[in-house]
């Protein structure tokens, strides 16, 4: 819960109020229970990080120099970043690693 509202409250003051404590603690409960529903993996960092409150705050004023909404730019950029993630994943892609690694 700490680290929640430690990060909402920087989000809060970097975003001015779009993204703040309740919203952090909301999306990292929501999180929590669908992770551990799904996954099969341990080991997880749930919640806000701060390479995460870098790119909010590089984004938030990208928008605010664009003169675009925060919040709907936000969600297409979630929804995007998860397009991709699914098609990644359906494709196999992550084959293609054996190619480069060893």
């Amino acid at each position: 819960i700490s680290p929640a509202l430690a990060f909402g409250s920087l989000f809060d003051e970097a975003t001015e109020g779009q993204i703040g404590v309740v919203e952090t603690m909301l999306a990292t409960a929501i999180c929590g229970v669908v992770y551990s529903l799904f996954s099969g993996q341990p080991l997880c960092i749930m919640g806000a990080t701060g390479p995460e409150y870098a790119y909010t705050v590089v984004f938030y004023s990208l928008c605010q120099s664009l003169d675009i909404e925060f919040l709907p730019a936000r969600v297409w950029q979630g929804l995007w970043t998860a397009l991709f993630t699914v098609i990644l994943a359906l494709t196999d892609c992550c084959a293609a690693m054996s190619h480069f690694t060893r």
